[in-house]
Protein backbone atom coordinates (compact mmCIF):
# COMPACT_ATOMS: atom_id res chain seq x y z
CA UNK A 1 0.00 0.00 0.00
CA UNK A 2 1.42 3.40 -0.96
CA UNK A 3 1.92 6.28 1.41
CA UNK A 4 2.19 10.02 1.07
CA UNK A 5 3.23 12.57 3.60
CA UNK A 6 0.74 15.34 4.28
CA UNK A 7 2.20 18.43 5.82
CA UNK A 8 -0.19 20.37 7.99
CA UNK A 9 0.53 23.76 9.38
CA UNK A 10 0.01 24.71 12.97
CA UNK A 11 -2.28 27.40 14.26
CA UNK A 12 -2.65 30.46 12.07
CA UNK A 13 -3.83 33.89 13.10
CA UNK A 14 -6.29 35.60 10.77
CA UNK A 15 -7.25 39.26 11.18
CA UNK A 16 -10.83 40.43 10.89
CA UNK A 17 -12.64 43.74 10.84
CA UNK A 18 -14.80 44.63 13.83
CA UNK A 19 -18.56 44.69 13.34
CA UNK A 20 -19.47 47.57 11.04
CA UNK A 21 -22.72 48.13 12.99
CA UNK A 22 -21.42 48.43 16.56
CA UNK A 23 -17.62 48.21 16.42
CA UNK A 24 -17.43 45.04 18.50
CA UNK A 25 -14.69 42.46 17.97
CA UNK A 26 -16.80 39.80 19.68
CA UNK A 27 -17.52 37.88 16.46
CA UNK A 28 -18.53 34.25 16.06
CA UNK A 29 -17.45 32.45 12.87
CA UNK A 30 -18.87 29.06 12.00
CA UNK A 31 -20.53 26.72 9.57
CA UNK A 32 -22.97 23.81 9.79
CA UNK A 33 -20.40 21.28 8.63
CA UNK A 34 -22.74 19.63 6.14
CA UNK A 35 -21.36 18.05 2.99
CA UNK A 36 -24.07 19.71 0.92
CA UNK A 37 -26.29 22.73 1.50
CA UNK A 38 -23.72 24.01 3.96
CA UNK A 39 -24.33 27.41 5.51
CA UNK A 40 -21.60 29.49 7.12
CA UNK A 41 -21.71 32.79 8.99
CA UNK A 42 -19.92 35.54 10.80
CA UNK A 43 -22.08 36.99 13.56
CA UNK A 44 -21.52 39.80 16.05
CA UNK A 45 -22.34 38.45 19.49
CA UNK A 46 -23.15 41.96 20.75
CA UNK A 47 -25.52 43.52 18.19
CA UNK A 48 -26.38 40.31 16.25
CA UNK A 49 -25.24 41.75 12.88
CA UNK A 50 -24.71 38.71 10.67
CA UNK A 51 -23.10 37.88 7.36
CA UNK A 52 -24.52 34.61 6.03
CA UNK A 53 -22.87 32.52 3.36
CA UNK A 54 -25.66 30.37 1.97
CA UNK A 55 -24.94 27.16 0.13
CA UNK A 56 -21.19 27.47 0.61
CA UNK A 57 -18.77 24.74 -0.38
CA UNK A 58 -18.42 21.69 1.83
CA UNK A 59 -14.75 22.51 2.35
CA UNK A 60 -15.25 26.06 3.62
CA UNK A 61 -13.00 26.94 6.51
CA UNK A 62 -12.79 29.72 9.05
CA UNK A 63 -10.21 31.60 6.99
CA UNK A 64 -12.62 31.76 4.01
CA UNK A 65 -15.49 32.80 6.28
CA UNK A 66 -13.38 35.59 7.79
CA UNK A 67 -12.47 36.81 4.28
CA UNK A 68 -16.15 37.15 3.39
CA UNK A 69 -16.86 38.82 6.76
CA UNK A 70 -14.07 41.31 6.06
CA UNK A 71 -15.47 42.18 2.64
CA UNK A 72 -18.88 42.87 4.21
CA UNK A 73 -17.49 44.87 7.16
CA UNK A 74 -14.65 46.84 5.56
CA UNK A 75 -15.63 50.54 5.76
CA UNK A 76 -13.53 51.43 2.70
CA UNK A 77 -15.21 48.80 0.51
CA UNK A 78 -18.66 49.73 1.88
CA UNK A 79 -18.09 53.42 1.13
CA UNK A 80 -16.97 52.63 -2.42
CA UNK A 81 -20.00 50.40 -3.01
CA UNK A 82 -22.40 52.97 -1.54
CA UNK A 83 -20.83 55.72 -3.64
CA UNK A 84 -21.33 53.59 -6.78
CA UNK A 85 -25.00 53.17 -5.82
CA UNK A 86 -25.37 56.90 -5.20
CA UNK A 87 -23.76 57.70 -8.56
CA UNK A 88 -26.05 55.26 -10.36
CA UNK A 89 -29.14 56.64 -8.65
CA UNK A 90 -28.05 60.20 -9.44
CA UNK A 91 -27.61 59.20 -13.10
CA UNK A 92 -31.14 57.75 -13.12
CA UNK A 93 -32.53 60.87 -11.43
CA UNK A 94 -30.81 63.05 -14.01
CA UNK A 95 -32.53 61.17 -16.85
CA UNK A 96 -36.02 61.86 -15.46
CA UNK A 97 -38.02 64.57 -17.19
CA UNK A 98 -38.82 67.65 -15.09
Amino acid sequence: MGQIEIKQSGAKKVSFFPCVKCGSENIEFGDCGYSSFNVAWGKCRDCKHEVKISSCDWDINTEKIVKIWNEANNPKILRENYQKQINELQRLIDTLPF
